[in-house]
């Protein structure tokens, strides 16, 4: 639970987005926008009676310093642009390209026409998600990325969510499971088939430590979940930055069914209705 502000706090607004992005985007990725595999796109670059493949024109999101490629995440920020690169090769283990910056150079007319040289420059392996071949749809690229936006932006805002709860003290006043309801569950714990066994037997008092502990850990953990959605629900702008996760709607189902017990009637042969 957050502690009472003092008036020195009270005055403090907090940051609109206090957590930082610290997943990565490719993990989110949705293959489904990609028309083409990875081996698709290389064929590209090969040609009919040639052994060689060449480069397969793209761009990708590479950083704008080439003598600082360092990508952790506690190392200094890093600067991203888009460049002109020609893709080499792709590997299945790491599920990455490799590509080869490309350097355009313009040199001064000799005449009406302009003169551009291309130098390549330092090789990188990236993910699908920082490489937009120049034979896609940009506008599903985009589509392609604004997916893997959300679904980080989501899971982010649900690990925070729990890892607060998980944080939260548990509150004495909170009132505790009941004996019978916690001897209720071990009774259906030991009545299934699937523990029973000589290993299951010889350890059964330490298994019923654990599980007992399990079950009263859980429940602490939703009261405190219901403790913080009312705080939460009680205080929107206080936690701007803290979403609620999202509960699946209820519903009547359209369609029911009633379980009927068959009768079996001994010594009659065959009825008759009057």
């Amino acid at each position: 639970m957050p502690r009472h502000q003092s008036s020195t706090e009270e005055h403090a607004t907090p940051p609109n987005n206090p957590v930082s992005r610290y997943l990565p985007l490719e993990i989110f990725d949705n293959e489904d926008y990609d028309c083409w595999t990875p081996d698709d796109w290389l064929s590209l670059g090969c040609t009919e009676g040639s052994p060689d493949r060449k480069p397969i024109p793209a761009k990708a999101l590479l950083p704008t310093d080439d003598k600082n490629p360092s990508e952790d995440a506690k190392s200094s920020p890093v600067e991203y642009s888009w460049h002109l690169v020609g893709v080499l090769d792709y590997s299945k283990e790491k599920r990455q390209y490799l590509i080869e910056k490309v350097n355009v150079i313009e040199e001064e007319p000799k005449t009406d026409k302009r003169v551009s040289n291309m130098i390549t420059g330092p090789k990188y392996w990236v993910p699908r998600i920082r490489l937009l071949f120049s034979a896609e749809d940009p506008r599903v690229f985009v589509e392609r990325i604004q997916f893997a936006l959300h679904c980080r932006e989501n899971t982010e805002a649900q690990l925070f969510y729990h890892l607060s709860v998980e944080c939260m003290p548990i509150w004495k006043g909170i009132p505790s499971l009941d004996t019978q309801s916690i001897e209720r569950i071990k009774k259906y714990t030991v009545a299934s088939e699937t523990y029973k066994g000589d290993f299951f037997v010889c350890s059964l008092e330490r298994f019923m430590e654990d599980l007992e502990k399990e079950i009263k850990l859980e429940y602490d953990r939703t009261m405190n979940s219901i403790i913080f959605d009312k705080v939460l629900m009680s205080h929107p702008e206080e936690f701007s930055h803290i979403s609620l996760p999202l509960k699946d709607p209820e519903y009547v189902p359209k369609r029911g069914k009633i379980v009927s017990f068959a009768y079996i009637y001994v010594g009659f042969s065959s009825f008759t209705l009057f």
